[in-house]
């Protein structure tokens, strides 16, 4: 099979490339001049350049596919501004649609988000039936679950065979956003618990969510659905935190601190790092402080009945992998540069 994959030099469109690769399929990568193409290379992907915000380099790099993994988006919490998050999670997503119908690509599998639904409140075993919120508390969210729509009505007029993976707190070798951020804090000891870690959460270690996604991709039956993808086990953040401590060699948090005043503390760190004028993401977000703090389970039932899902690496093993991982780069040093 022939195989597109936009954001492969991102931390699931790597292990989705190799996947692919490992399954006879010929994989073709989108990549901006400015990506760091070294893993794609070495796995020796055919490189397209171009960007999803550019219409014409994305249907270029279509021609001739037979199906399309859309994994490129922007993720952040504080740091980019709407109309930034907009173009490239909204246009973006709208241009692979358009680039799918010009070259006749029927299926495309679209890389989603559990924060579609997050509104900063608990969630307790959520499932597609779960509402989008009236009102958006953050940009990524909000333009995520525009994205998403545009894929659900491109499918609902026949224009594309589509569907829609939704994973949760995406974790696994090779992540370098949330877990350098998690290991700069506890290294400057700021690491704290909220509400004492009590907070239930649904993980998806990276391996299983790409496992998902080709499963969507390979079903014709699934067009204009949307599925959460999670490791089907219930952990909480505190749990998961000291396991991940326990695998990278970080000092676990002791600190606890209640839920309202690190979300106030996250709004103030929000304000004094836009006035600072810095692009790059702050460690401390409200988004990032609602994700950890609340009860956000997820129930991954309708992934395992439509599609066969399950997930293949628990949080054990996922950890074991972890820490090989941060050993083969060089130690916990090389997370945080």
């Amino acid at each position: 099979m022939n195989t597109l994959v936009t954001g492969g030099t991102g931390f699931v469109g790597t292990h989705l490339v190799r996947k692919l690769l490992a399954r006879g399929d010929k994989v073709r990568c989108l990549v901006r001049k400015s990506s760091n193409i070294g893993a794609l290379k070495k796995m020796g992907v055919e490189l397209a350049q171009g960007d999803i915000s550019h219409y014409e380099s994305l249907l270029e790099a279509a021609r001739g596919v037979d199906v399309i993994y859309h994994c490129a988006a922007l993720v952040g919490a504080a740091g980019p501004s709407r109309s930034e998050f907009y173009l490239a999670n909204v246009e973006g997503t709208r241009n692979v649609l358009k680039a799918c119908e010009k070259a006749g690509i029927k299926r495309l599998a679209h890389v989603s988000t559990q924060s579609v639904t997050f509104d900063f409140t608990d969630k307790y075993d959520a499932d597609e039936t779960t509402p989008f919120p009236a009102i958006y508390k953050d940009f990524y969210s909000e333009t995520k679950a525009l994205a998403e729509r545009e894929v659900m009505d491109a499918s609902k007029k026949g224009r594309v065979r589509a569907c829609a993976i939704r994973p949760t707190w995406v974790w696994g070798p090779g992540d370098m956003t949330i877990l350098p951020t998690i290991v700069k804090l506890a290294r400057r000891k700021q690491l704290f618990l909220i509400n004492g870690g009590r907070a239930e959460t649904s993980t998806s270690y990276v391996e299983n969510v790409c496992d998902c996604l080709i499963l969507a991709a390979q079903n014709d039956k699934v067009s204009g659905e949307t599925f959460f993808v999670t490791d089907d086990e219930r952990i909480t953040a505190r749990e998961f935190i000291e396991k991940t401590a326990d695998a990278v060699g970080f000092t676990k948090p002791k600190i606890s601190i209640p839920y309202g005043l690190a979300f106030a503390s996250a709004a103030i760190a929000e304000k004094l790092h836009s006035l600072s004028g810095s692009k790059k993401e702050p460690l401390m977000s409200r988004y990032g402080i609602a994700l950890t703090g609340r009860n956000l389970t997820f129930s991954c039932e309708k992934a395992k009945r439509m599609l066969g899902y399950r997930p293949a690496v628990n949080i054990n093993e996922g950890m074991k992998r972890l820490s090989a991982w941060v050993k083969e780069i060089g130690g916990i040093g090389k997370l945080i540069g």
